[in-house]
């Protein structure tokens, strides 16, 4: 809609200024003509990239993300070497609890 607004303020601009101007106004018509087409191109380049940019956006939404964590198993157990570790209680308890820092 804009763009046919613009065309249109371009086309009466220059049926304006043609018809105030009883002079030779082939130089003023070539140069309006070249702003026209340049303009089209432009319009052309603009729909282009709309495009492509509306191809893009689709094939991202289609694309699984690929930095998804895996979610953590609740039933999953662990096991952990304690070693030569500091022990509070038994070291043969069924259930061990580890603390880990990385400051002390």
């Amino acid at each position: 809609m804009k763009m046919k607004l613009v065309q249109l303020l371009i086309a009466g601009s220059t049926v304006l200024i043609i018809s105030c101007n009883s002079e030779d106004n082939s130089a003023l018509e070539n140069t309006v003509n070249e702003l026209q087409e340049k303009q089209n191109d432009i319009l052309q380049k603009i729909q282009t990239m709309d495009k492509s940019i509306a191809n893009l956006t689709l094939a991202n939404k289609n694309r699984p993300a690929k930095n998804q964590q895996p979610k953590a198993d609740p039933n999953k157990v662990y096991s952990v070497k304690i070693g030569d570790s500091f022990v509070q209680g038994n070291k043969n308890a069924k259930v061990t609890i580890i603390e880990w820092a990385d400051y002390f």
